[in-house]
């Protein structure tokens, strides 16, 4: 398992600063919870963390990201292989236009998996997100017949099957009714542990649920992190308490 250390980062939009000297160290084996408002930097930063923030043709990056001591930032880095030990759960589901089974198979079979390890890998991680036992008739049915429920696990699972080692979820239970939400809440529960987990949510109640470490992000700026225990009972800085307290944000 490895460290994930983030050493005065900032990013840029243009001439628009999105994160300011941003330092975060993210435990190891446990669920951190980037919380903030809309529009303080909580996507900007996870998207940091795997270099997607660089999908934007306009943004600007200064700092590090040092995964195992090593900068994914630094000249002649493999992004591919950055984006493949961290992987992200997207705010919608996005199942590729492939049936169910291919699109578990899909990350693994570029990857060079042999083809009889393939069906073992996608019915282990169907199983591992609670799938297996709904899909495991019509594994070559197209994925987008699936429920959005359904899809927001398929997609989990085709995150988990390449093996990141660290797993990235930006607002990955928004779009979901609250029964499939609180499935994926169990379902990143259940990875504590196997994998580093960090979410960025805007629903307070569901980083008390989830989160065992705490980032509060405002204006682009990190203003207090910390063990969530003690996060959520004491914060330190008036504008968590202030925000915990739903006076602001």
């Amino acid at each position: 398992m490895q460290s994930l250390v983030v050493r005065n980062l900032n990013v840029w939009y243009g001439n628009q600063q999105a994160l300011k000297e941003i330092n975060l160290s993210i435990p190891l084996g446990e669920i951190t919870a980037i919380i903030g408002p809309s529009g303080c930097g909580k996507s900007t930063l996870l998207k940091s963390l795997n270099r997607l923030v660089e999908l934007n043709e306009h943004v600007r990056v200064t700092g590090s990201v040092l995964l195992d001591g090593e900068d994914i930032y630094a000249p002649g880095v493999d992004v591919t292989e950055v984006r493949t030990r961290i992987g992200l759960l997207a705010q919608k589901p996005f199942p590729l236009p492939m049936s169910i089974y291919d699109n578990v198979a899909y990350g693994p079979r570029i990857h060079g998996l042999a083809r009889g390890a393939l069906a073992a890998n996608v019915q282990n991680h169907l199983e591992a997100v609670g799938l297996w036992g709904e899909v495991s008739d019509r594994l070559k049915a197209p994925a987008t017949g699936l429920s959005v429920g359904q899809q927001q696990r398929l997609c989990l699972a085709r995150a988990l099957a390449v093996e990141p080692e660290i797993l990235l979820c930006d607002e990955s239970t928004a779009s979901l009714d609250p029964i499939s939400a609180r499935g994926i809440e169990e379902l990143l529960h259940s990875l504590k542990g196997r994998y580093t987990v960090v979410v960025v949510t805007h629903n307070i109640s569901q980083a008390r649920r989830l989160a065992d470490y705490v980032a509060f992000m405002w204006l682009g700026e990190l203003v207090e992190h910390g063990p969530a225990q003690t996060f959520f009972s004491a914060p330190h800085h008036e504008l968590t308490q202030a925000y915990l307290a739903r006076h602001i944000g």
